[in-house]
């Protein structure tokens, strides 16, 4: 009696044995891994093993969390607490707002489920939308500035001011009249420098993108994720009174705050797995499920969301334009803010003395009642993974900015310590990370 055919034989010449093989390699998870490697990708045009948008690893395991349990999450004790946040809510109404105009949509949380829209037709106040609309529509205004700035006859800067990177001290020393946090108000007496001489464009929360025509852009910038968990104590609700006072608050500060009432659990949670997909509309509802949390920790770490609003001004929408317009490009790095100050003032030819006070708007003086930025290593992975856009875009700001060197910029690297971004080239992040409205708006705006 001949021997039965190998395996090999079967698969390669009998097609009812190829399509058993298959079979069985699906269900020992065979085909996965092939999904992963033909939708992920390494940044090197190869396949790299990342998850698609619907796997996630954890603990070095991959997981599907598609009608399974949510990876990582939150104790008893963390869903306790945000019940009872719940249980206080007042009947109260939200604002989800478009900021450039009073096109507000307003929401009564506790009365049934309120759903944003990403599409064109059904915006909803869009915070994005409607400024990406805005600029636009303003083109004439840039070329009217531009005419006007470069008529000056002289070298002239422009001040991008990105939120909660140590912008309000430094417009205190350079434009002092465009800001209320300075001593003095909008009256203080101005130290001349090199640089407030130069500096005759300012911008903060800008929506029309008339400084960009200036040969030079200055921007502040600091390590993407200490500037998020800055952002995060400066909105959250139990801060309203001490920062902001009274006022209306918008429905994303009421749904990740409600949510996630620490940094901590902000990062560990709420980033834990992969972003929900692109065609969940963001809810606004009365006692939150975790899905529903997570998607508005996604959407508001990335700037697709505003809560409230300085996370959505962040390095791509400041920092993409600055770069492809191939200005010159200037960086005051808050965690190297007294060193960068001289060393600019020295290259526009002045003496390098620092102002009388390069801090005077330092929040960490302030009576608040949140300000706890500690997170796990599982947390800071979370925000290095959720940041990576924003963190390409820093990168490519430390790169390109005239008064850093290299070692200037291998620093402020090691001091964000994200893995994969230890080096000052730009990567490709991978595709489940990255929201697929920041990736429209950008292709319109170039």
């Amino acid at each position: 009696m001949n021997p039965p055919p190998s395996l090999g034989y079967l698969i390669v010449f009998n097609p009812l044995w190829t399509i058993l093989a298959l079979i069985i390699l699906c269900l020992n998870g065979g085909l996965t891994f092939l999904r992963i490697n033909s939708v992920g990708g390494d940044g090197n045009g190869g396949g790299g093993g990342v998850p698609s948008s619907h796997d996630v690893i954890t603990n070095g395991a991959l997981f599907q969390p598609a009608g399974g349990p949510l990876p990582n999450p939150p104790p008893q004790t963390v869903l306790d607490a945000r019940s009872k946040r719940w249980e206080d809510e007042l009947d109260e109404y939200c604002r989800f707002p478009s900021f450039v105009n009073n096109d507000y949509t307003y929401f009564r949380i506790r009365k049934g489920t309120h759903m944003m829209e990403y599409s064109d037709d059904l915006r909803k106040g869009h915070f994005r939308s409607v400024l990406s609309d805005t600029r636009v529509k303003n083109g004439k205004r840039l070329e009217r500035d531009q005419k006007l700035h470069n008529s000056t006859g002289r070298k002239s800067i422009s001040f991008l001011h990105l939120g909660k990177a140590g912008g309000s001290s430094l417009v205190c020393n350079i434009m002092p009249k465009h800001s209320a946090h300075c001593e003095g108000g909008k009256k203080r007496t101005l130290v001349p420098s090199a640089i407030s001489k130069m500096t005759n464009c300012y911008v903060h929360y800008d929506n029309d993108m008339h400084c960009y025509d200036n040969p030079t852009l200055a921007i502040n910038i600091r390590n993407p994720i200490d500037r998020m968990a800055s952002w995060y104590h400066y909105e959250h609700l139990d801060n309203l009174q001490e920062l902001w006072g009274d006022s209306i608050r918008t429905c994303g500060q009421h749904m990740l705050f409600k949510c996630y009432s620490s940094f901590h659990d902000l990062a560990e949670y709420g980033l834990a797995g992969t972003r929900p997909p692109p065609t969940q509309l963001l809810r606004v509802e009365y006692n939150a499920s975790e899905e529903i949390c997570r998607h508005w920790a996604w959407a508001s770490i990335q700037g697709t969301a505003s809560a409230s609003h300085h996370n959505v001004w962040n390095y791509d929408w400041y920092g993409s334009p600055a770069l492809a317009f191939q200005r010159e490009i200037i960086v005051f790095r808050t965690e190297h803010s007294e060193e960068d100050w001289r060393r600019i003032d020295r290259m526009l030819g002045g003496p390098g003395n620092l102002p009388e006070n390069m801090h005077l708007n330092d929040a960490s003086g302030k009576n608040i009642a949140v300000y706890n930025k500690t997170v796990t290593e599982l947390g800071r992975l979370n925000l290095c993974r959720a940041l990576c856009q924003e963190i390409q875009i820093y990168k490519m700001l430390l790169s390109a900015a005239v008064n850093l060197n290299e070692k200037d910029v291998q620093i402020s690297l090691r001091e964000l310590n994200c893995p994969g971004d230890l080096h000052p080239e730009p990567r490709k992040c991978p595709e489940s990370y990255i929201d697929y409205f920041v990736e429209k708006e950008k292709d319109n705006r170039s």
